[in-house]
């Protein structure tokens, strides 16, 4: 199975966020753990303040991958006016991009959102010019009899084709970051740590929904009323986000 992950972060847009940073090093770990899939170094790109063009050069060069995750992290707003209501996320201080349009076509992927949505009102005009610790997971120890990366492979298979997206809050919220990472993102990473494995063959495969409801309720925890959603229509299967030993 052919794999992309492409990372987004923009720590420097004002104010700055030096949690993205640790966000972006923290997932990038994560993923080439068992835990997170063993994903080869050379299957994750970082785009750390990137330009519109170049996630979308990235986002074209995924669009044969059979699967693609995809993390968003830093500023981010919801435009609503005439006919629209949408969340974007800034790649710089002049330049933002919407959700909607990272969305690299292909037929399986999963973009995680880490930022803020606080409702923004523009007028049509506009509208056309707009756009934390080590995850614990990673402590679990190996089982040498488990190919981790057919494990996660075959359970992105087994899923149906479509679109998944992770947001950190809710519309008209704001993301918290503790100066450690997004308290989102920092939650989701720790979440396989919450999952018994009660398979004698030696893993379970924990879906990226069981991960969403673990991180949404540590995040409400930790940082009220911040209230993270999940937007995957009416699917009844998820891809992978963890296998837990």
């Amino acid at each position: 199975m052919k794999r992309k992950a492409i990372l987004i972060g923009s720590p420097n847009v004002k104010p700055e966020l030096p949690g993205v940073d640790i966000d972006l090093r923290d997932m990038s770990e994560y993923l080439q753990s068992n835990t997170g899939g063993a994903w080869k170094k050379d299957e994750i790109t970082v785009l750390r303040n990137p330009s519109k063009l170049t996630v979308d050069v990235q986002l074209l060069l995924s669009r044969d991958a059979d699967y693609v995750f995809i993390l968003c992290a830093g500023h981010g707003e919801h435009h609503i006016g005439a006919n629209l209501s949408e969340s974007v996320i800034y790649l710089q201080e002049n330049e933002k991009m919407k959700i909607t349009d990272i969305n690299p076509k292909n037929k399986r992927h999963l973009v995680v959102v880490d930022a803020c949505r606080g409702i923004v009102r523009i007028n049509e005009d506009l509208q056309k010019m707009a756009l934390n610790a080590k995850s614990e997971s990673m402590m679990f120890g190996s089982v040498s009899n488990v190919d981790f990366r057919a494990e996660f492979d075959n359970a992105v298979m087994a899923a149906p084709e479509g679109r998944i997206v992770m947001y950190s809050c809710d519309i008209d919220q704001t993301a918290g970051d503790h100066g450690e990472g997004g308290v989102f993102t920092q939650s989701l990473l720790r979440s396989p740590a919450y999952f018994n494995n009660a398979n004698s063959y030696g893993c379970t495969v924990v879906d990226c929904n069981e991960s969403f409801n673990i991180a949404k309720t540590v995040t409400y925890k930790q940082n009220a009323p911040q209230s993270p959603v999940l937007d995957a229509g009416r699917r009844m299967k998820f891809y992978p986000f963890s296998i837990v030993v």
